[in-house]
C-alpha cells in the first residue's frame, strides 16, 4: 500500500504528514521531516497461523534521527518571534533595544526535555520580551517583537 500525504492544521500551524503503508503495525509516519514508529490501536494484523490478531495500543516512540536542527522556525518575518510549542523558557539573550540579526538566537525554550534555540526572524532591534526566564509558555503565544531596521 501506498504512502499518504497530508496537510494538517492544528491551533493555526500546518503540518505536513506522510502516513505509511497501514497494513502492518507499526506505522511508519512523518510528521515535517520527524519520523515516528506507531503502534494503531485495533489494526488486525495476520499472524502466520492464519488466525489474525488484533495489535494491542503501544505508546508513539520517535524513531532516533542523524540530522541536527540547530533552530525552530518561529516567524513568517513579520517580526513577531512565536513559540513553537508549549514549553518553558530557559533562557533570553536579548532586551529591548538590542540590535540583532537574522538568525541570531534569541532565547532557549525547553520542551518534551529538550531545548530549543529561537532565533530573530529579521533583522533589526528588538521592541519588545514578553517572556522571562523560566516563563511557562504556550504554542502560538508572542515571545518577542522586532522592529526591522
Amino acid at each position: 500500500m501506498a504512502t499518504k500525504n497530508y496537510k494538517i492544521t492544528i491551533a493555526g500551524q500546518t503540518y505536513d504528514v506522510e502516513v505509511g503503508d497501514i497494513s502492518s503495525s507499526p506505522v511508519e509516519v512523518s510528521i515535517d521531516g520527524t519520523i515516528y514508529q506507531v503502534e494503531i490501536p485495533g489494526l488486525i494484523t495476520p499472524v502466520s497461523s492464519g488466525t489474525p490478531v488484533v495489535a494491542a495500543p503501544k505508546t508513539v516512540a520517535p524513531v532516533p534521527q542523524a540530522v541536527a536542527r540547530p533552530s525552530v522556525p518561529t516567524s513568517g518575518g513579520d517580526g513577531i518571534v512565536r513559540s513553537p510549542m508549549p514549553g518553558k523558557i530557559i533562557s533570553v539573550s536579548v532586551s529591548v533595544g538590542d540590535a540583532v540579526t537574522k538568525g541570531q538566537p534569541i532565547l532557549v525554550l525547553e520542551s518534551m526535555k529538550m531545548e530549543n534555540t529561537i532565533a530573530s526572524p529579521i533583522g533589526g532591534t528588538v521592541s519588545a520580551v514578553h517572556v522571562s526566564a523560566n516563563d511557562a509558555v504556550q504554542h502560538g503565544q508572542t515571545l518577542a517583537e522586532i522592529a526591522q531596521a
